[in-house]
This record gives C-alpha cells, structure tokens and sequence, in this order.
C-alpha cells in the first residue's frame, strides 16, 4: 500500500539540507550515506527513470525522501496491479480501480515541477471521461513534451485536451477498445513532429482529416494496424515529413494519398488484402525503403498500369538503401506480361527476404539492374525451402551482380541452397566477400561438409574471401 504523509512537502524540503549523515554499516562502522545528501533535484531526476508508482514508494525511506518522488519530471501510470491475481473476481477489481484513480489524483495534486517531459498512462481497464480529462489537463497545463496514451478509449470520446497541446512534441496513442475516434473540431499541436498511431480507427473521414492537418511540423508519422477511415481523396501533405511507417492498415473505399516531397525512410508492409493501395509523391530524397506486399490477396490497383507503377517508381527506384520482403519483388516489374525489371541507379545496400526458387529470376535481374549496388543481405537464406531436391540449373540464366559484399545468413548447405550461391558467384566478378551464417542447430559435422562445398565452388572474381561464421 503507498502511503501519503501530512508533512508539507516544502517543511520536508526544509529538513534535507544536510549534505549526509552518519549510519550504521553491517559491522556496526559509521559511513555516510551520501546518497541523501545529493541535492532533491538530482535525486528527483534519478526517480523520474523509475515507474512512478516505484518513485512514491521511496517516501517512506525516511523523512529526508518523503515528498521527493513529486521532483520527478516524468511520470508514468499503468493500473496493471489492479487486474494482476484477481482471479476475474470483479470486486476486487473494481476496489482496486478505485485505489488506482486515488493515487493518480493524489500524485498529480502534491506534484511539484513546472514542466513535464514525458507522461505515459496505460490503462486496460475503463475509466469515465471526467477522470481522463482531469488527468491529460493537468499534465497538459504543465507544458508537457511527450505522451504515451493507451487507454481504452470512451464512447464519449478522447480528453479534451489530448489534441490540444501546443508544447507537445511526441503522441504516441494507442486504442484498446472498440470505440472509434472523433478528434475535436479545431485541434492545436504545432509543436508535434513525432505521431504514433497503434489499432487506432478514425470515426469518420473529417476526424482523421483535421488530426493530420494540424500536425504543421510532423516529421515521423507511424499507422500500425490502423483503421484509416477514407472515403473519396484523402491527402495528408506535409512538406517536413521524412520518416513514414504504415503496416497492415485498413483502408475504405477511395484514395489514400500522402504528398511528402522530403521523406526521407520509407516502410510499407500490406499482411491482408487491401482495396486500394496508397499513392506517393517523393522527391529524390528517399534514402531507405522497406516493402511488403503479399501475392495472397488481391491487392487492386487505383487507375491504369502506368499510375500503378508510378505508385511504387520513387519509392522503390530512388532509394539508396531497399529491404525487400516476401512476394514484393515482383511489384517492381515494370509490365507484368514482359517482366522486365527497371533500372535502380542509386541502390547500393539490400536486404532479401525468403523467397521461392522460381522467384530468382527476378532476384537476379534486380542485382544486374542495379550498378551502384555494394552489398546485399540475404536475412533468411538463399530460398524459402530448404530440402534436397534437383534444381533446373538451366533456368539459371546469366546476369551481373555489382555487389562488393554479399552476406547470407541461415544457410541451410542443401543443394540447391549450393545451386544459387554458386550462380551467385560465377556471375560476382567484383565481389570482395562472401560471408555465410550457419543455422544454429547445425552440427560440426554439417559445418565440416557446408566448409568443404563452399570451397569446391567456382568464383568469377579471384579477390574473392569466403567466411563461414
């Protein structure tokens, strides 16, 4: 149970200004506890690193820390205690909510510093509007910096003063519940340059429209599992905006649109099927693009051919930096019926995800597309299917890999595993050096024969070094 004294805090303040006092150690010596005698706003910010729950439990050390843990500038609430060993008894729950609310109220009200720089209330139980808003205002009115929200959201909405913050700079928000958002009529975050939305859902198209629209300086936007609620032409245009996150969000009927000449990281991961695929405008900035398409749904297309592929042209064509992640590559050819593979003249780093022998034809053409490529990763290992079958070696048509570096992690030492890294380095007349990663469960006898065929293979550059890690 945390206590709270009667002591005013400023008498408490008053009695600590000794610079350390006398205590007993395990042998009855005298040593100085100096710990104490740091200055209260030093010790107030090695409290605000801590849980604020832990931080209150400090007062009842001595009275020298009684009302320290109200210096902290950061505070954090989750009522995960109140669920925690209840046995799904709802009374006990209920009594221990109401405890939580208390001490939430209690902190908040004997709080001292002016400015606060980070908040976080995370909360799986449900909480009125009333007890929100008093919370979220209060934090609000002290300049706070930093949010990290995930509260089951009412059917009355958010806290009033949630999206309306001109001193915040990072929201991080996610929704627990059903209930959909409606943002306020007119929100304020100027100072905002960091969004994170996690399984949040738009109530109508107007709500999401005014959220992103009056995020002036947004710089990272991040859409996890996010019901975008897009009815007709949605655009979010922002000329600041350099790193942008959407994974497996739901999109409704229309066109999704983000305008953002500067971004500079891009990742795009669709796990389900979605109606439309969201259109980009980029300028040559894009340094890093990360893409995932998966074939298994149907993924329509807004337009003709030729705006699709412009869909992904800067995204994927003017990074210099492109991870690739099953079934995407073959959203990079540029006419489906002649499957010809476009140009990445400034691509020097990729990364290669687990993909199927028929596929390496377009592993292939994309190495030999790309003449300022230096090194490429494959995360997972050369296929997706490791067994040992005999590959048609004749589909194996010739190419040239500019890559200096190549690394392949997970190597399986299967034949057709071989297959391709011998394909791989007949056609590397550049390559530097091949490092390969064994799997973990590999014996030393599989290590001693995988060491043995990676040297019977032939190399095309003769300054190539083979390391098997």
């Amino acid at each position: 149970m945390l206590l709270f004294f009667r002591l005013s805090p400023v008498k408490a303040m008053k009695s600590s200004k000794k610079l350390g006092k006398h205590v007993k150690g395990p042998r009855g010596k005298s040593r100085i506890d100096r710990i104490s005698g740091l200055p209260d706003e030093l010790l107030g910010h090695i409290l605000s690193f801590l849980p604020t729950r832990c931080a209150v439990s400090t007062s009842i050390l001595s009275t020298r820390w009684r009302y320290l843990f109200t210096l902290t500038d950061c505070l954090s609430f989750d009522d995960a205690p109140c669920f925690a060993n209840s046995g799904g008894n709802k009374k006990i729950e209920i009594i221990r909510k109401r405890r939580f609310k208390k001490f939430v109220y209690n902190v908040l009200e004997l709080h001292q510093i002016s400015l606060i720089k980070k908040f976080s209330l995370v909360c799986r139980g449900t909480y009125s509007k009333s007890h929100l808003n008093a919370w979220v205002s209060n934090i609000v009115k002290k300049g706070v910096q930093e949010i990290h929200y995930s509260v089951d959201v009412p059917k009355d909405g958010l806290p009033d003063d949630l999206l309306v913050c001109e001193t915040l700079v990072r929201l991080n928000m996610t929704e627990n519940g059903l209930h959909a958002i409606k943002t306020p009529l007119s929100p304020r975050l100027p100072s905002l340059k960091i969004l994170c939305l996690d399984h949040v859902s738009f109530a109508d198209y107007d709500s999401m429209q005014r959220l992103f629209s009056s995020c002036e300086l947004l710089e990272e936007l991040t859409l996890k599992l996010c019901d975008l609620y897009v009815s007709g032409h949605a655009i979010i245009s922002t000329g600041v905006l350099k790193v942008l996150t959407i994974d497996d969000c739901a999109f409704h009927e229309g066109l999704f649109e983000i305008d953002a000449p500067n971004l500079a990281y891009l990742t795009y991961k669709c796990n389900t099927g979605v109606k439309i695929v969201p259109s980009w405008k980029y300028s040559c900035s894009l340094v890093k693009a990360e893409l995932h398409f998966n074939s298994r749904y149907e993924v329509l297309f807004h337009g003709s051919l030729e705006h699709d592929h412009a869909i992904f042209e800067d995204a994927a064509y003017k990074t210099t930096e492109l991870r690739l992640l099953p079934d995407s590559i073959k959203f990079l050819l540029t006419r489906e019926d002649d499957e010809v593979m476009p140009d990445f003249p400034n691509l020097t780093r990729l990364h290669l995800c687990y993909f199927p022998y028929d596929s390496w034809k377009y592993v292939t053409s994309l190495l030999d597309k790309s003449p300022q490529l230096k090194t490429v990763i494959f995360e997972q290992g050369l296929h997706r299917y490791c067994r040992p079958v005999s590959p048609p070696i004749e589909s194996l048509t010739p190419f040239l890999c500019h890559a200096k570096v190549i690394v392949v992690r997970n190597f399986c030492g299967h034949e057709v595993s071989l297959v391709l890294l011998g394909h791989l380095l007949r056609n590397a007349s550049v390559l530097k050096k091949l490092t390969v990663h064994k799997r973990r469960s590999d014996k030393v006898e599989k290590l001693l024969q995988i060491r043995r065929d990676l040297l019977m293979l032939p190399k095309a550059s003769s300054d190539c070094c083979i390391e098997l890690k």
